[in-house]
C-alpha cells in the first residue's frame, strides 16, 4: 500500500538527500509520453532545480511528475509544473512539490498460485503495540475518556457503550441516527457521498448558504460540492435552494453525517440534525470534532464486538508469492484491527497434502472497496531456517511449472 508525504520540509529532506547522493530522477508526463533524465542541483520548500544531459525534442511544461527509486522505496510525486527552464543551461525550475508517495520496492519475483493452495493465520506470535487504537487518551475530553476506557477494559460492556454513546449524541440533538450498512444494503444519496469520500459531511447553518459548500476542505469536512461531483452533475444554485428550503421545511437548523470507520471502511454513519426549536446550539466545528471521536469510538465497539478474539485467522485467498512473502485478500475487514502492522505472526500453507509454517510479518494492509469489499494483506516471510526457505522455494518451483503448462496449452490450443 502506497503511504503518502504532505509536510513540505519532509519532501524537501528527501530530495536534499537524493541530491547529496548525485541520485538522478525522471521527470515525466505520462499521457504525451515524455520522460527526462535529471539530477537535482538544488531543493528547498520554494522551488526545485534540475540540471539534464540530454536535450529533449520537446519539454512538457505541466503536469509533470518526479520520480526515483531510494532506500529500497520508489517515491512518486503529485503532479507539478515547469516555472522556468533554460536549454543553453540545461536547467529546470519546477513549483514546490505537494504531495510524494511511496511504496516498497520489490525484491522478488512472484509468482500466481493455483487455487488448491490454502493459507492461514495459526497464532500472533508478537504485536507491535499493546493499545487498540491510536487514541492519546489525554487529549479526549472526560466524558469521552470514560467511554473510551470503558472500552478498553478486558471484557467492554458493548451495550452499556452504545447507551453512553448515545446519550452523549442527545446533548447536540434529539433527532439523531447511528446507521450500521449492512453488505450491499441500500444507502441514501448522502451516506453514498459520505461512503466514498470518508468524510463529515457538515451543513453548520442551514438558512446560510455559505455553508452548503466547503471548497477548501479546512476542517477536513464536505458539503454539497461533493454530492454535485459524487452524482457528476454540475453545481446549481437552485438545486442547493432547494436543498436549503427542505431542511427549513422540516425545521432543521443544522446538520451533520459522521462516517463511522473500521480502517479504511466506512461501516455506518451517525446522522444529527438539530431542530430549530429548544435550547440545542448549530453544530460548531467543535462539536463535530466531538461527533467524529463517538464515530470512532463506535467504529471500536463494531470490531469488538464482531472482530476475531481467538490467535487463528482463516479464509485467505492467496494472490501470489515469492521467497520474500505472500500477498493474499481476506473478507474479514475486521483483520486490521485485530493484527495490526508489523505483528509476527506464524502462516501455515497448505497443498497436497503438505503443510509449511513460516514465521511472517504483517507489513502493510490496502482496503478493496466494491461488491467484493476486503483487505490485501502483505506478509513479509521471516526465513531463518534454510529447511523452510528450501520448502518455500520448492513451492514456488512447482507453481511456476504450473504456470508454464498452462502458456504452452494455450499456445497449442
Amino acid at each position: 500500500m502506497e503511504k503518502e508525504i504532505t509536510q513540505k520540509n519532509e519532501i524537501t529532506n528527501i530530495l536534499n538527500l537524493i541530491r547529496l547522493k548525485h541520485l538522478n530522477i525522471m521527470l515525466r508526463n505520462q499521457e504525451r509520453n515524455f520522460t527526462l533524465l535529471c539530477f537535482i542541483a538544488k531543493a528547498d520548500n520554494n522551488v526545485l532545480t534540475l540540471l539534464f544531459d540530454k536535450t529533449p525534442d520537446d519539454i512538457s511544461l505541466k503536469d509533470l511528475v518526479v520520480s526515483f527509486e531510494f532506500n529500497k522505496n520508489f517515491y512518486s510525486s503529485a503532479e507539478t509544473s515547469i516555472r522556468m527552464i533554460s536549454v543553453p543551461l540545461k536547467s529546470i525550475e519546477l513549483f514546490p512539490i505537494e504531495k510524494m508517495s511511496f511504496h516498497a520496492m520489490r525484491r522478488y519475483t512472484r509468482v500466481e498460485v493455483p487455487d488448491n493452495i490454502e493459507m492461514l493465520i495459526r497464532k500472533v506470535e508478537k504485536e507491535p503495540g499493546e493499545s487498540v487504537s491510536t487514541f492519546d487518551m489525554s487529549e479526549l475530553p472526560a466524558t469521552l475518556r470514560n467511554i473510551y476506557t470503558e472500552l478498553k477494559g478486558e471484557s467492554p460492556d458493548i451495550k452499556k457503550i452504545g447507551g453512553m454513546v448515545g446519550e452523549e449524541l442527545t446533548r447536540f440533538s434529539n433527532r439523531y441516527k447511528i446507521n450500521i450498512f449492512k453488505d450491499n444494503g441500500p444507502k441514501s444519496p448522502l451516506e453514498k457521498v459520505v461512503a466514498y469520500y470518508k468524510k463529515t459531511f457538515w451543513v453548520e447553518d442551514t438558512d446560510n448558504m455559505n455553508n452548503y459548500i466547503h471548497l477548501r476542505d479546512k476542517y477536513n469536512v464536505i458539503g454539497y460540492e461533493k454530492y454535485f461531483e459524487l452524482s457528476k452533475k454540475q453545481l446549481a444554485p437552485d438545486i442547493l435552494e432547494e436543498v436549503r428550503h427542505n431542511y427549513l421545511n422540516r425545521g432543521i437548523s443544522s446538520y451533520a453525517m459522521v462516517p463511522i470507520l473500521i480502517g479504511e471502511k466506512v461501516v455506518g454513519v451517525i446522522e444529527v440534525s438539530v431542530p430549530s426549536e429548544g435550547n440545542f446550539k448549530k453544530l460548531s466545528v467543535y462539536e463535530i470534532f466531538y461527533i467524529k471521536g463517538l464515530a470512532d469510538i463506535l467504529g471500536e465497539v463494531i470490531v469488538k464486538a464482531k472482530g476475531g478474539s481467538s490467535g487463528a485467522y482463516s479464509g485467505f485467498k492467496i494472490i501470489d508469492i515469492s521467497l520474500g512473502g505472500i500477498l493474499a485478500n481476506t473478507k474479514d475487514v475486521y483483520l486490521a484491527h485485530n493484527v495490526k502492522e508489523n505483528s509476527m505472526v506464524q502462516l501455515v500453507l497448505r497443498y497436497q497434502g503438505k503443510e509449511i509454517e513460516v514465521k511472517s510479518r504483517v507489513i502493510r494492509y490496502n482496503y478493496i472497496p466494491g461488491e467484493n469489499a476486503g483487505l490485501n494483506v502483505a506478509f513479509e516471510f521471516n526465513l531463518p531456517d534454510e529447511s523452510v526457505k528450501v520448502e518455500i522455494g520448492g513451492l514456488i518451483r512447482s507453481f511456476l511449472k504450473i504456470a508454464m503448462e498452462k502458456q504452452q496449452t494455450a499456445k497449442n490450443s
